[in-house]
C-alpha cells in the first residue's frame, strides 16, 4: 500500500489535485493508494504524531501561519526521510525546498503529465526505501530504521543494541527468537553480514579488517568468529570491488 497525503489550505485548489492524485491512482493497476487530504499544516502534524504514518507527503508552500517549508521541517523531526513534493504558485522557495532534499518542486497550475511521471518515480523511490528499512521493536513502539544509518548489531542479554552512524543506540524488546531470525531481513540487504555469534555489521562503516576483528569507521573493534572469517573477508571485498 502506498499512503498520500495532502497539504492545502485553498479548498478549491485542493479538490483539483485531490481529482489528479485519483485519476493517478487509477493508472497503478498494481499498487494500492490511499490519499488522505489536509486543510492545514496543524491538521497534518497531528496526524503524524497521533501515529498516522504516510508514504509520500505534497505540500503547498503559501500556507496560513506556517509555510510548507516549515511544515517540511517538522515532518522530518517525526519521521525517518520523509518524501517531500512542493506544489506552488512560488517560485521563491526552491532552494529552501531542495535544502531539505525535495523529492520535487513542481509550480502550479499542475500540467498532468509532469506530476504523474514525478508520482510513477515517488512510488519507486518508496518501495525501494521500504525494503531498506529495519522495523525495530522497542520498549517505546516501532521505530523504522534505515538500515544505512545501523554500523552494527550486537546480541547482549537476550537484548538487540543497534549502534546508529549519530552514535545513538536503540534497543529491542526481549529476544524470543534467535539472533539469526531476527537480523535476517538485515542480512538480506548486501551492506550486512553476520561477523560474530552475537554481531552482525553495516560494511559501508568497516574501516579495517583483519582475521580476528574489525574497525568500524566510527573507531569500534569488533570480533570476528574464526568460523566466520574467510566468508567476511570475502564479503568486504565484494563489497568494496563489486564484481564485473
Amino acid at each position: 500500500m502506498l499512503k498520500l497525503a495532502l497539504c492545502d489550505d485553498d479548498h478549491t485548489e485542493r479538490a483539483e489535485i485531490v481529482e489528479i492524485l485519483r485519476e493517478w491512482s487509477e493508472t497503478q493497476s498494481d499498487r494500492e493508494i490511499t490519499l488522505q487530504a489536509f486543510d492545514s499544516p496543524y491538521a497534518l502534524l497531528d496526524a503524524v504524531a497521533n501515529g498516522e504514518s504516510f508514504d509520500i507527503f505534497l505540500l503547498d508552500i503559501i500556507l496560513p501561519s506556517m509555510t510548507g517549508i516549515t511544515l517540511g521541517e517538522r515532518l522530518q523531526a517525526l519521521c525517518p526521510e520523509p518524501l517531500l513534493i512542493y506544489l506552488t504558485t512560488s517560485r521563491d522557495y526552491y532552494a529552501d525546498a531542495f535544502r531539505l532534499y525535495a523529492f520535487q518542486y513542481i509550480c502550479k497550475p499542475l500540467e498532468r503529465s509532469r506530476l504523474f511521471e514525478t508520482l510513477d518515480k515517488a512510488a519507486i523511490r518508496c518501495e525501494k526505501n521500504r525494503q531498506n528499512i529495519f522495523s525495530l521493536k522497542t520498549a517505546e513502539g516501532i521505530i523504522p530504521i534505515p538500515s544505512r544509518k545501523i554500523v552494527y548489531v550486537e546480541l547482549l542479554a537476550h537484548v538487540c543494541h543497534f549502534y546508529l552512524a549519530d552514535g545513538s543506540c536503540l534497543h529491542s524488546q526481549y529476544l524470543r527468537a534467535s539472533f539469526d531470525s531476527f537480523i535476517e531481513p538485515l542480512l538480506q540487504n548486501e551492506s550486512f553480514v553476520k561477523i560474530h555469534r552475537s554481531f552482525a555489521v553495516n560494511l559501508r562503516f568497516v574501516g579495517k579488517l583483519t582475521s580476528g576483528s574489525l574497525t568500524t569507521s566510527t573507531g569500534v573493534e569488533l570480533p570476528v568468529a574464526r568460523a566466520c572469517s574467510e566468508h567476511v573477508k570475502k564479503r568486504f571485498m565484494e563489497y568494496i570491488i563489486p564484481p564485473m
